[in-house]
């Protein structure tokens, strides 16, 4: 929650108005300071802002940056949009890592690994410091943000960022790497992820499961969907896997999940897949699935080019609202009246502007939701 103008807290509902009024107060104290009271709403009702954005690229040709921010310039201008948002949980997909950067001697100031030793990691940059940030343990490219003035991420310092602080379980199969063609339906990319925080707030903790399973592609044995090694990852965060030593990611607190599944529940979906959602997602689970749709129930495109699918999402078990996906219509839906994060963009200022290779391919969707931290 953030302590806007006056015009901004007319607009908002009572349970967050008097939340807005707590802050307008105390300034940029923490979220603490809030804790439900006569002044603050039922714990059963507290606002939240979530954003999940890949921010990775079409661009696996690039022989320094396959698939990773490569400009300095368009990585300013989409951390700017992101931290414009405000949001209180960023899920971010496909980050460059400062591990990536430690083995590139790049000598253009114009590109992101330059002098990557004396300046903040590429996630910082986006993020600003007003985050905790934490990223997956196997490559430290999905990587989750907390504000520091709604929540602590546990075992981290506030403001704090650890390279692979987000505990990731390990593959369900043996691996591959897709962006060298290795892979097939027998095997899990190295880089594909499902890890999960603990967010420590001043109405209890909240569990973020942050997804980025298994993609298809093409490798060794010709076009692959994937969906073997994704349905084990799904049953990592939802079941947990008998033959493994995991529990579920999701636990008995307040849960909160988002990513890109690379699944569409409608559209491209295994059985198993398929099984796993209903079970858990929709009239049948515990969990809401709020990416938006349109009049008939459709959910609008959420990847540039990738006729109508909808591979990103925001799932909770316990909360209301509703989310925008600041995507365009190429045809097949999006949501009416966005652009993209990016769409502001001076593109004279990358190769080739607007059809820029390197183009951030994903849409971001940003949630407003009111999550309830009731113990069951």
């Amino acid at each position: 929650m953030r302590a806007g103008t006056l015009e901004e807290a007319v607009s908002m509902k009572p349970k967050q108005l008097s939340v807005w009024m707590c802050l307008w107060m105390v300034g940029s104290a923490p979220l603490a300071a809030c804790e439900p009271g006569d002044d603050a709403p039922p714990a059963n009702a507290v606002p939240v802002r979530v954003l999940t954005y890949n921010i990775g690229n079409p661009d696996a040709e690039d022989p320094n940056y396959p698939l990773r921010l490569k400009h300095q310039a368009y990585e300013d201008y989409v951390g700017a949009q992101i931290r414009g948002l405000e949001p209180d949980i960023v899920l971010l997909q496909e980050v460059l890592p400062t591990t990536h950067c430690d083995g590139l001697d790049e000598t253009d100031p114009a590109l992101t690994c330059y002098d990557a030793a004396n300046r903040e990691p590429p996630v910082r940059r986006i993020l600003g410091p007003d985050y905790t940030i934490v990223c997956d343990e196997r490559r430290h490219v999905e990587c989750i943000g907390v504000r520091v003035g709604f929540g602590t991420i546990a075992g981290v310092e506030p403001g704090g960022y650890v390279l692979s602080g987000a505990p990731t379980p390990d593959l369900p199969m043996d691996s591959c790497e897709w962006a060298e063609g290795t892979c097939s339906n027998d095997y899990c990319d190295f880089e594909s992820t499902v890890s999960a925080v603990d967010v420590q707030t001043g109405y209890g903790d909240l569990r973020v499961v942050h997804l980025h399973p298994n993609a298809g592609g093409s490798g060794i044995d010709g076009a692959y969907t994937g969906a073997p090694c994704r349905a084990l990852q799904l049953e990592q965060v939802f079941d947990g896997l008998s033959d493994h030593p995991d529990t579920p990611l999701v636990t008995a607190a307040p849960t909160l999940l988002g990513g890109d599944f690379n699944m569409d529940p409608i559209r491209m979906t295994s059985p198993d897949e398929t099984a796993l959602w209903e079970a858990h997602v929709g009239s049948e689970g515990s969990f809401n699935d709020f990416s938006p749709t349109d009049d008939d129930g459709v959910q609008y495109s959420t990847r540039r080019g990738s006729f109508g699918l909808a591979i990103d999402h925001v799932l909770a078990d316990r909360a209301s609202g509703s989310c925008t996906i600041f995507g365009h219509d190429d045809g097949f839906g999006a949501d009416p009246g966005t652009m993209p994060l990016d769409d502001g963009f001076d593109w004279t200022q990358v190769p080739d502007e607007e059809w820029y290779p390197g183009r951030i391919d994903h849409f971001a969707i940003l949630c407003d939701l009111e999550i309830d931290f009731t113990m069951e």
